[in-house]
């Protein structure tokens, strides 16, 4: 059997090698074009090499070598320095004969991670300098004697992931992370009152993450568990926040992916009541105790690319108080990585501020990275 793998192997890489002895094909774009230069004539334009890389990588997608590439790329990050050739060899024979895909999304992760100069994403990272919400939650400010919120108003996401071990934990490929995800609202319009960040909500998190093994054609099972708290930051009346704990299983195929997220929150004390109106509520306490009730107990997610474009949906549901969201989102190609980004909300829960509000929003401005 180590023989067979042994000459498995060298048939299957054979191709990779000439391939990319001759310069058609490298492990990105760049390596190839800098490859073409170095054996290029003088006179022969970058354009024509750039499109000769841009073939040969596209014909290369998804075949058997680039399988076994993109395998032996994350074993190289995360195996043990024990592991030798031939047990990577016949991990990643394995994964080839199950017909497991590695997706690209997962791969360009993996290999970030140890780079100090480049952040990996965890969730969409955009940008919309104009949204309008058709139905602005107008109580929570009157507390302050505000002027009214303006429909038109900025909204902004960043979500980043740092990997807190290097190699295997518990099995091939997986990891544990700290993540964070910060999500404003920015009354950016709204001079009558200075313009403030209407709302910003954090969201650390630690969760770890692994392969799951369950036999796919063409696609990846993913599973998480994690624990994370959300806050706005704020206090007295105007404070929310929650802690769970949740697991998650997700399908990634090449132009799409799928997933589920059911959590538990972890209750907190009643906020104790002096009975008299006219003082605030004490810190001490649950700000939000009825929020599963508009926040449901779960979320589905999924992406679907179809040419250049990329359509995402985010769903979540209370069947017993009749209470949800719907999220839906279109990116597009604008210019060098840049993406424009259409994105449309209805229901409750789009900030912590607005949990038991229900929004209906319409908004256009830029992505920086996308789900698949």
């Amino acid at each position: 059997m180590l023989e067979y793998t042994k000459r498995y192997f060298s048939v299957l890489l054979l191709p990779v090698l000439l391939l990319s002895a001759s310069g058609l094909l490298a492990q990105t774009q760049e390596d190839c074009v800098a490859q073409g230069v170095l054996k290029a004539k003088g006179s022969k334009p970058l354009a024509e090499i750039r499109q000769k890389c841009a073939s040969a990588l596209q014909k290369s997608v998804g075949g058997t070598e680039t399988q076994w590439m993109d395998c032996l790329r994350l074993r190289a990050l995360s195996a043990d320095d024990t592991a030798t050739a031939d047990s990577l060899k016949a991990e990643c024979e394995g994964v080839i004969e199950r017909g497991q895909l590695i997706p690209e999304r997962v791969v360009q992760s993996r290999t970030t991670e140890s780079n100090p100069y480049v952040i990996t994403p965890l969730r969409q990272n955009y940008i919309l300098p104009y949204t309008y919400n058709r139905n602005p939650n107008q109580d929570p400010y009157q507390v302050d004697e505000q002027e009214p919120m303006m429909n038109e108003e900025a909204k902004l996401q960043l979500s980043i992931m740092v990997p807190l071990t290097y190699g295997d934990v518990f099995t091939a490929n997986d990891g544990l992370y700290f993540g964070f995800t910060l999500r404003s609202f920015w009354q950016v319009y709204n001079h009558d009152i200075s313009a403030p960040f209407r709302e910003t909500n954090y969201r650390p998190e630690v969760f770890y993450q692994l392969p799951l093994p369950i036999e796919s054609r063409n696609g990846a099972w993913y599973g998480r568990v994690g624990l994370e708290h959300e806050s706005n930051g704020r206090s007295q009346l105007l404070s929310r926040s929650w802690n769970r704990a949740y697991v998650a299983v997700g399908y990634l195929r090449p132009n799409w992916a799928l997933g589920i997220q059911p959590w538990y929150r972890f209750p907190e004390d009643k906020k104790p009541d002096d009975g008299d109106p006219s003082t605030p509520p004490p810190p001490d306490g649950d700000d939000n105790p009825d929020i599963e009730d508009f926040m449901g107990h779960y979320e589905i997610t999924g992406a679907y690319r179809w040419d250049k474009m990329e359509f995402a949906g985010l769903f979540r549901r209370n069947f017993d108080e009749g209470h949800g969201a719907i999220e839906l989102g279109l990116s597009f190609p604008l210019w060098g990585r840049l993406r424009g980004y259409a994105q449309y909300f209805d229901g409750y829960g789009e900030s912590l501020i607005d949990y038991n509000h229900r929004n209906q929003r319409f908004g256009i401005g830029v992505l920086l990275t996308d789900l698949l």
